[in-house]
């Protein structure tokens, strides 16, 4: 029982993580993804 808590924890904690590195590092808005020097948006 203790060893599937922790694995519920540890899982938690990883999705929590992924979903600020990819709410922090990856994602972009359109703006920043489609930027050239011929294009404004």
């Amino acid at each position: 029982m203790k060893a599937v808590l922790t694995g519920i924890v540890l899982a938690a904690l990883l999705a929590v993580a992924a979903a600020f590195v990819l709410d922090t590092e990856i994602q972009q808005t359109a703006e920043q993804h489609y930027r050239t020097e011929a294009v404004r948006l």
